[in-house]
């Protein structure tokens, strides 16, 4: 039809009849942006999140090593991670194994605080090892805590001890660092942790609480050494990493990612420790307040927290839940 037979059929129409067929093509219009709105709403809502909500604010340049963890985490789909909703969700101690980079990279740069502080990593790894260990102890005065010093080999410092006051003495002391390989044997690490504590033997693991769990808190510092196993301890890596009862979170602490360093590959790797996808790993580079709220996240019991794909960080308002 033409727009001039268009035109003179709309003339004749009643004014009543064009005001309500005007006022029903508005609420049409509006209906249909807020039917969209909602879908796009509710698409964000169901989509996963990261691994760490915003833990590459600092800088455009982290996007890159951003993207890495949910892919590191696509690739695990098929791992056991189910054994989680199997396991007794108790309150049972936890010997937690903290391991320290010690490695020259800790403290051959610097990172800036609000007010202009410096600060070695290394300080402030120290920092924020000894309020989570006071904390922890706060919570529950069983756990007990050792501290490892990772440098071409880890060396045990302190035994598991109860007292945060003996693990926070001897953290303090630790100022020496060198500089290491270009590989990191991370099989000889675990091989060295269970033989300081055995993980404990259960048979029926989804029914019997463990007497306690095992978990390495790994604070790795270095951004041109990929940690890795030889070949003949692949096998018994990954029996370690997939007990039910051994759990191994990171923090790994980097330079900002570019060609002359190695910081998303070794961020990857770490991920890949993740064999059940159970762990807890997140990453800093410049920003002092992301470290401490890393941490801070790092204080949830293994069998007792969601996984951190689940996990989110912010308050919803009535309106939002609602």
């Amino acid at each position: 039809m033409s727009s001039t037979t268009s035109t003179e059929e709309e003339d004749v129409l009643p004014d009543s009849t064009v005001s309500e067929s005007g006022r029903s093509e508005s609420e049409d219009i509006v209906s249909t942006q807020e039917e969209e709105r909602e879908e796009k709403e509710d698409a964000e809502e169901k989509k996963d999140p990261p691994r760490d909500e915003a833990p590459h604010a600092e800088s455009e340049e982290m996007n890159s090593l951003a993207s890495t963890v949910s892919s590191s985490q696509d690739s695990q789909d098929s791992s056991d991670g189910t054994i989680h909703a199997l396991l007794p969700k108790v309150n049972c101690p936890e010997k937690i194994v903290v391991c320290l980079d010690m490695g020259k990279e800790m403290t051959s740069r610097h990172v800036s605080s609000r007010d202009g502080s410096q600060f070695s990593p290394l300080s402030l790894a120290k920092r924020v090892i000894e309020i989570f260990v006071k904390t922890k102890s706060r919570m529950d005065r069983r756990h007990q805590f050792a501290l490892m010093v990772l440098h071409d080999t880890p060396t045990l410092v302190t035994p598991f001890t109860h007292d945060p006051d003996v693990f926070c003495e001897d953290l303090r002391a630790q100022e020496e660092t060198m500089e290491c390989q270009m590989t990191f044997n991370v099989a000889q690490l675990l091989q060295e942790i269970v033989q300081l504590v055995p993980l404990p033997e259960i048979e029926e693991v989804e029914i019997i609480p463990p007497p306690y769990v095992v978990r390495v808190l790994l604070l790795y510092g270095r951004s041109h050494c990929v940690p890795s196993a030889p070949e003949d301890s692949q096998q018994m890596l990954s029996e370690l990493l997939l007990s039910p009862h051994l759990f191994l979170d990171a923090l790994y602490v980097h330079e900002p990612p570019a060609e002359d360093n190695k910081s998303i590959e070794i961020f990857n790797a770490i991920c890949d420790l993740d064999r059940k996808c159970l762990s807890y790993v997140y990453e800093v580079a410049t920003n002092v307040t992301m470290f401490h709220n890393h941490m801070a996240k790092l204080l949830a019991h293994p069998l007792q927290r969601p996984t951190q794909s689940d996990t989110y960080y912010k308050l919803q308002s009535s309106e939002d839940v609602s």
